[in-house]
């Protein structure tokens, strides 16, 4: 029997959570529970523990959110996949130096160049090669008391300043550690 955890959602928990994820940022919106259970379980579960419940949720939020800045991200990995699949993105290089440990690849998007016309020639639902800033999420949730976050995530995880991104390596550089 496996005794390992498996985070699982319903359909309407997921939209309910993409929703509420698009809202807090878009409409300053309240954030509920079950979205702050969803970010807590999102940090604290390393890759091979992320179910698709998590990739579902993300899923729908980058479909349906348009970011409004456009920063340069970057990511560390050991190898390249050409998969495009969801995966966390910082907003400093020394954050993906650190996780690198000095090996494997830099990742780089600049993320001005790859949303460029994504509001001219896409509607709410169709975008693609957007990202969602959760960083500000927890930014914000610290500028206004907490709202419910454990404080090790805020004190540990706002200085890793996150995104979430689909991988699209048509838009995105790539370099090696040396």
């Amino acid at each position: 029997m496996n005794e390992k955890f498996q985070y699982k959602l319903t359909e309407n928990q997921k939209n309910e959570i993409a929703q509420n994820l698009i809202d807090i940022l878009k409409i300053k919106a309240d954030i509920t529970e079950e979205t702050i259970s969803f970010i807590c379980k999102w940090i604290r579960t390393d890759a091979k523990g992320k179910t698709k419940a998590f990739f579902d949720v993300w899923d729908i939020v980058l479909r349906n959110y348009l970011p409004t800045t456009k920063p340069i991200l970057f990511r560390s990995c050991r190898r390249i996949s050409k998969k495009s699949k969801i995966v966390c993105f910082t907003g400093r290089l020394e954050c993906a130096k650190k996780f690198s440990k000095g090996k494997g690849y830099l990742i780089i998007c600049d993320t001005k160049a790859q949303l460029e016309f994504k509001d001219n020639f896409y509607r709410m639902g169709e975008y693609k090669n957007t990202f969602y800033p959760l960083v500000k999420v927890l930014l914000k949730a610290r500028d206004l008391g907490g709202w419910g976050f454990p404080q090790e995530i805020l004190d540990d995880y706002i200085g890793e300043d996150e995104y979430i991104m689909k991988i699209n390596f048509d838009n995105i550089n790539s370099l090696r550690w040396i």
